[in-house]
Formats: C-alpha cells, sequence, structure tokens
C-alpha cells in the first residue's frame, strides 16, 4: 500500500463546498475580503501561548479590575438568625394572610401569599361572600409593582433627597399654617376611593378646613352609571349587576368583561351563566352592540357592528319597542336615525328576546356612551322588570367632591397657593384642553404624594413616595358594600406613606398611624369589640353593608310609569366624532 509522504499536499478527495456565489466566480472583492477575514499580525504570532501562561495573564487582569471597582461592589448583608421563632413559622412554608386591593370606587377582597416575609402571590379571597375566590389581570399583576424598580424610593424637596424626618415636619409645619387660615387657597386632587376611612378624614378636613377646595379625578371614570341611575330613580343609587342572573344579554358598547368596572365578578359571572352541567341546562345568550371587537364581542351568539356614535340611536329604537309609554319626539327622531335602519330587524328580535325574559334580562351602556343612552337604558331595565333581580340600587353618598376642571380654573384664577396632589398622573392624562402641566406650576407650593416620580412630580416642591397597598393599613369597600380590610404584609420598603397618614397629618389629628385610623372607623361602623376586630382581620370582611333599598323604592314613580325621567327630554345626545 503506497502512502503519501507527510511532505506532499494531502489530496483533494471529496466534495467542495463554496461559501457564496463571489468564491465560485473568485472575484477580486472575495480576495480581500479573505485577506482581511484575520487580524493584522495574526500570522507574526509565532510563541504558541500555553494554558499556564494564559490563566497568568487573566488572573492577573482579574485581580486588578477587582481593586479598580472595590467601590461598586454590593454592600456586604448578614443574615441572623430568630433569637425567637414567630408563633407557628417554618422555614420555607408559606403563609397567606387576607387582605384586599383598592380600585377606583371599590376593591378586590384576597389572599396574599407571604414566603418567609415577602408577598410573592394573590389570589382572591373565596370565603368572601361575594368573590368566589374571583380575580382579574390587573390584580394578579399587582404584586410586580411592589417590587417595580421604578417606583419613587425617596423624598424630595425641589428635586434634592430629603430624609423622611424632614418631610414629616414640613408636614406639620404645613398643617399649622393652613388650619390658622381655615385651608384659604389649599386645594387638594385625589384619586376616587371606597375607603370609609378617607370619608372620614375627608369630613374632619371639611370642618377644620371650610376654605380647603377638594377634588377627584379619574382618566378613566366610570361614574356615568352611578350618575344615570340617581338622575333616573330621583335618589342617590349605585346600580349592582347581577350576571349570573340574567338568560339574555345586551350590551351597548359595553366590554363588561374586558374594559370595565369589577371586571373580576363580571367574568366570573358571566361563565357561570354559560356553565352546562346537565343536557338540560342553558346557556345564556350575549347580543353585543359595538364598534371595535372586544372581549365581550368576541363571546356574543350575536354582534352588531356599529361605529359608537350610532349607539345611541340604538337604544332609542329598543326604547321604542320595550318600554310601552309616550317617550318624546326627542327620542322618535333618534330612533329614525339612518345609520341603524338597516338592522332594523336585529334590533327587534332582539327586543323580542328580551321582552320574552322579562326580570331575567340585562341591558348595559358603556362608560364611554353619554348620559343620555345611560338614562335610556335604566328605563329598558325598569320596564324589563330586571330592577331588583339583575339590578340590585344600593344606597350612593352623595359626591360632594369637584372635578378637575374646577381645580384648574381655581388654580389659573390664583385662588389656589398650595395643591396636595394624592396619587395619579395628571400632568400625563388629564384633559389636554386644561393644560394642567401649566396651570399646577402656578401654584406657589406643591405637594406630590405619588407611587412613580413620573410626570406630575414637582421640580419645585415636595415629593413623597406612596405606599402600596400590600405596605399599608386602610379599608375598602367591595361592589356589594362590604366593609374590608387592607393589612400589610411587609413594611414599606422605601418609608412611603398612605393617603390616610397624610391627610390626618394635614387635618392636625392626635391619630396619624394608618392602623389606628382604621381601627377607629371600624369602632364607628361595626363595633368596639376586640375579638370582632380580629375576626374582621382574619375573614377579610365585615357584614356592615349599606342596605339595599326595597325593590318598591326602586321602580319609577307612579305620575311616569315605566317611562325615561323628565331630565332626558332637555339632554342632548352629541354625535362623535370619528377619526380615521
Amino acid at each position: 500500500m503506497k502512502t503519501i509522504p507527510p511532505t506532499c499536499p494531502v489530496p483533494d478527495i471529496g466534495p467542495k463546498y463554496w461559501r457564496s456565489m463571489d468564491q465560485l466566480a473568485d472575484t477580486p472583492e472575495f480576495r480581500q475580503w479573505a485577506e482581511r477575514e484575520f487580524p493584522a499580525g495574526a500570522s507574526e504570532m509565532k510563541d504558541p501561548v500555553t494554558r499556564r501562561n494564559f490563566v497568568k495573564l487573566m488572573s492577573a487582569s482579574f485581580l486588578l479590575a477587582g481593586l479598580g471597582v472595590t467601590g461598586c461592589r454590593r454592600p456586604v448583608e448578614n443574615i441572623y438568625p430568630f433569637s425567637k421563632m414567630p408563633e407557628g413559622y417554618a422555614h420555607g412554608v408559606a403563609k397567606f394572610y387576607a387582605t384586599a386591593m383598592p380600585t377606583r370606587g371599590t376593591a378586590v377582597p384576597l389572599l396574599a401569599k407571604s414566603n418567609d416575609g415577602r408577598p410573592t402571590k394573590v389570589e382572591g379571597n373565596a370565603g368572601h361572600p361575594d368573590s368566589n375566590g374571583s380575580t382579574d389581570r390587573f390584580t394578579q399583576a399587582s404584586i410586580l409593582n411592589l417590587y417595580d424598580p421604578d417606583r419613587a424610593t425617596r423624598f424630595a424637596k425641589n428635586g434634592g433627597n430629603v430624609t423622611r424626618e424632614e418631610a414629616l415636619d414640613f408636614i406639620g409645619q404645613l398643617s399649622k399654617t393652613v388650619l390658622a387660615n381655615g385651608g384659604q387657597g389649599l386645594g387638594f386632587l385625589a384619586e376616587q376611593s371606597s375607603s370609609p376611612s378617607r370619608k372620614r378624614l375627608q369630613k374632619a378636613l371639611a370642618e377644620k378646613l371650610p376654605k380647603a377646595q377638594w377634588c377627584e379625578y379619574e382618566p378613566v371614570d366610570f361614574s356615568i352609571h352611578q350618575q344615570a341611575a340617581s338622575l333616573a330613580f330621583g335618589k342617590p343609587v349605585a346600580p349592582y349587576f347581577k350576571i349570573d342572573k340574567a338568560k339574555v344579554i345586551l350590551s351597548l358598547d359595553s366590554d363588561f368583561i374586558g374594559g370595565e368596572e369589577n371586571l373580576q365578578l363580571n367574568i366570573q359571572r358571566f361563565a357561570q351563566g354559560r356553565r352546562m352541567e346537565k343536557s338540560t341546562d342553558s346557556m345564556n345568550r350575549l347580543y353585543a352592540v359595538e364598534g371595535l371587537m372586544t372581549l365581550t364581542g368576541a363571546n356574543a351568539d350575536h354582534r352588531l357592528r356599529l361605529a359608537p356614535s350610532a349607539v345611541a340611536a340604538v337604544a332609542a329604537r329598543l326604547a321604542l319597542e320595550i318600554v310601552q309609554s309616550d317617550l318624546g319626539d326627542s327620542v322618535k327622531t333618534l330612533a329614525a336615525s339612518s345609520s341603524i335602519s338597516a338592522n332594523e330587524k336585529w334590533i327587534v328580535e332582539c327586543a323580542k328576546d328580551l321582552l320574552a325574559n322579562r326580570g331575567q334580562s340585562l341591558v348595559l351602556a358603556g362608560h364611554r356612551q353619554p348620559l343620555a343612552v345611560h338614562l335610556m337604558v335604566n328605563a329598558i331595565n325598569a320596564a324589563l322588570g330586571n330592577i331588583g333581580t339583575t339590578i340590585v340600587l344600593q344606597e350612593a353618598a352623595e359626591t360632594m367632591a369637584g372635578s378637575i376642571t374646577d381645580l384648574a380654573k381655581s388654580l389659573n384664577d390664583g385662588k389656589v397657593e398650595t395643591l396636595i396632589i394624592l396619587g395619579g398622573n395628571p400632568v400625563y392624562n388629564a384633559p389636554a384642553d386644561l393644560n394642567w402641566a401649566a396651570a399646577q406650576d402656578k401654584a406657589k407650593l406643591v405637594v406630590r404624594l405619588g407611587y412613580y416620580e413620573d410626570e406630575s412630580a414637582p421640580k419645585k416642591g415636595w415629593s413623597l413616595p406612596l405606599a402600596h397597598y400590600l405596605e399599608s393599613w386602610g379599608d375598602a369597600r367591595t361592589p356589594d358594600g362590604t366593609l374590608v380590610p387592607v393589612q400589610p404584609l411587609i413594611e414599606p420598603l422605601f418609608g412611603g406613606l398612605t393617603e390616610l397618614e397624610l391627610l390626618s397629618r394635614v387635618a392636625g389629628l392626635e391619630i396619624t398611624s394608618a392602623y389606628e385610623i382604621v381601627r377607629a372607623t371600624f369602632r364607628s361602623l361595626a363595633t368596639s369589640s376586640e375579638e370582632d376586630w380580629k375576626k374582621f382581620l382574619h375573614e377579610d370582611f365585615s357584614p356592615t353593608a349599606p342596605p339595599c333599598l326595597r325593590r318598591s323604592d326602586l321602580i319609577l314613580r307612579p305620575s311616569q310609569p315605566r317611562s325615561l325621567p323628565p331630565p332626558f327630554n332637555r339632554l342632548h345626545c352629541p354625535r362623535r366624532t370619528i377619526l380615521r
């Protein structure tokens, strides 16, 4: 067998592959690229680098790098064992605590999971009478806000850091100043809240600071439902929807399982009406009228796609079919709109299905629709006998708060010199025509309690960090009016304050602890028994809910049975501008 000398070139055997068409054509560009493939001077490295030499060089480099960045190392944290083991504690075993997440106007009762003192998960409290363990995507994501690296972590004055003690001393001095003049030139801008403790502090502020201005603002406001119901039935009431009791549901631009209030309850109850356990069970039917595809429309059995501006005409046409009384010329004219003439059959069949299920149907209007549509929907539900079955009206306190428009006008007129902002980001989401950033700058002093140092954080003023609800003591009411506690699972990571603590200090009250404020509220609403208080914290709810009005008090006034209330005849249903 012939062998190939080592000095001989290796014969070209097997297929030869080329990397590109340029290599195949052997173009000058490819030759130039091949020459630049390796770094300059690579061919001059004649001495091989051994593993020993490489380790020597890299070890020295790492050592020098470590000496150079000693100031950037993480601080040393020592872990100490318990000097006294907490009762019932076991390492690695999670513990669960009852609490609640406050929302715009209600709250979600929760069971929070804690691992070694750190909240890690939240789920609905199945023991709550109006929850059954339901939550929504916003509640599940709220645990991430606790550990958000972008949250406000400092007390700041004019953009510079100050201590918590300095900030509290300033609030004390501010309290003395505003108490001396009755709140002259003082304005509050707060988010909506169902907290009885905050309402109690608002009352104390109104008594001690009668000249102060209290305003509330939400970029997405669901109070249109309460406004329409109160206007329709002649008393302050809030509608409470029982979707699971309805066999036929009509959604008029209402994404009640995707973008409306109380999502956790709406989703659960709508799904309950679609659950079939036996072959004889029936499902609810959902009709949806909307402009864009929503979660509600995607689940609808019958969906009518119309512009949002045409929803009012649909509601008027339904009212003509269902409300057996004279509705006035304005409703008749609206019902004859050409925008719905092609869908006359769809609307009539939907009305027949609603009439065939009196007392077991439900008509919902979205929060984006004007007040006139909500008034027509209230009249339709009353005519269908849904009040008291699928809709329960609860007593509601009259809103004494002003609007952000009123506060902006006072700022521009120079009537508000000291502005206290409680949460929210009005510079970012206030109506553009208010030019809130310019109005806020007209205040001589701005104190902002916020969860982020965002657009509304004052450059000239005080910025205070807001505590997360898992770091706070508080209270709230669920959609059915049940009182629930907001309990902390961990101390504020950055020393943040709560609304209750800030308001009590501004009012000059002796009790400034959020825990003591909530405890005092519970004593005034329920009982002073310590056992009842412990049970309240353990069970996460108290049956001291506002009583629902009797059904006899909910029907429309006898002078106008099953008709639209008088204010509707004076209302104008604006046509929306559609951006194309």
